[in-house]
């Protein structure tokens, strides 16, 4: 049995960002989602995803993903993924989100971009 998920959000600047320990499996994903969700409800505001304490993410918990960043790029709205453990950025890149998601490796790194964009 892995790690029970858990999800904290807090203010960065003009930033959301979504603490995330544990896995998203099956177990998890209802909480990853509205943990996400919570996120997506601040209007106009980045998202940044801390991703250093996930151990592992499933098939459901990056279609979720995918689908919040979806719903963020229409409303113009950054999502930035850092601290990704080799293993999962391995998965991202198999399945291309590095391609589409801005994927950096410190929560300084992800600040940056967005002043730079300011």
């Amino acid at each position: 049995m892995g790690r029970v998920l858990e999800l904290q959000t807090r203010e960065l600047g003009s930033s959301k960002v979504v603490d995330i320990k544990g896995e998203i499996d099956g177990v998890g994903l209802d909480r990853f989602k509205a943990g996400l969700a919570e996120a997506g409800d601040a209007e106009g505001q980045s998202v940044i995803l801390n991703f250093t304490d996930v151990m592992f993410i499933s098939s459901s918990g990056l279609g979720a993903l995918v689908a919040f960043y979806k719903q963020l790029r229409a409303q113009n709205r950054k999502l930035i993924v850092y601290g990704l453990r080799d293993v999962i950025r391995q998965v991202f890149e198999i399945v291309r989100l590095n391609k589409v998601m801005i994927l950096v490796d410190t929560e300084e790194e992800a600040l940056k971009l967005l002043e730079a964009e300011e």
